[in-house]
């Protein structure tokens, strides 16, 4: 609008017979000058405010991406401890049934991942990544579930029946006897519960190692200048 108003005042200039050839290239260079000034101006100004806007919104990404890769590094964590002190030491004895100890004031909190914060990964390489994390917080619920299960288990039919045989035969008797004690529902139950500890601990640090590597792949990606933390389970020796 600006320079169709210019042009129309240059013309109605022109037309008239009072201005010389000077005033024209002038009026028309100075004006010219002006309106190119105010558009890079603007531009400018612009590109300052967009800049600005894409750096906020990478630092807000990737802190939301690293909030979300600590917390997952936790909960895996405390898995992978807990598997170092009850499940690793008796993983190949065939009476791991009655060999591994109740959790003691076992409790869990729910992992705290912000989806909305990480819904630009949506627009990733990897837009399937945030319904893997929902499977992998599943998976540790169910992880939780079981230890839960076993230790309630543990405490409530296996550790009276172990007390009765201490009493009646000192500190050192059979597996079967146990099991016999048991009796084969509660036997069979104790089994399940114990092999589900190990399948359902594995597989809930598993997922969790997979979403880590992989939210910091897309995240670095996407901002290859920041910083995007990692975690890694200690090798069990």
């Amino acid at each position: 609008m600006a320079i169709l108003v210019g042009l129309l005042g240059f013309m109605a200039g022109f037309l008239s017979k009072e201005n010389g050839l000077g005033f024209y290239v002038d009026g028309i260079l100075g004006a010219l000058v002006t309106l190119v000034a105010a558009f890079f101006g603007a531009w400018y100004a612009f590109r300052l405010h967009d800049d600005k806007d894409r750096r906020r919104r990478a630092d807000s990404d990737v802190r939301a991406a690293n909030r979300a890769i600590f917390e997952i590094s936790r909960h895996c964590n405390r898995l992978a401890t807990f598997r170092k002190q009850f499940l690793d030491e008796h993983k190949h004895n065939p009476n791991r049934d009655y060999l591994i100890m109740p959790v003691a004031g076992f409790s869990w909190d729910a992992p705290s991942i912000d989806y909305d914060a990480l819904a630009f990964l949506i627009e990733s390489s990897q837009p399937d990544l945030l319904t893997e994390v929902a499977v992998m917080e599943q998976s540790i619920s169910s992880a939780v579930d079981v230890i839960r299960q076993r230790s309630e288990f543990h405490v409530e039919k296996l550790q009276p029946v172990v007390e009765k045989l201490e009493y009646e035969y000192g500190p050192e008797f059979s597996a079967d006897l146990i099991e016999q004690r048991l009796g084969p529902k509660n036997a069979r139950v104790l089994r399940l519960l114990t092999d589900y500890n190990y399948e359902c601990v594995d597989t809930a640090i598993s997922e969790m190692e997979k979403n880590m590597d992989r939210l910091a792949e897309a995240v670095k990606k996407i901002y290859p200048q920041h910083v995007v933390v990692s975690f890694k389970v200690p090798v069990t020796q």
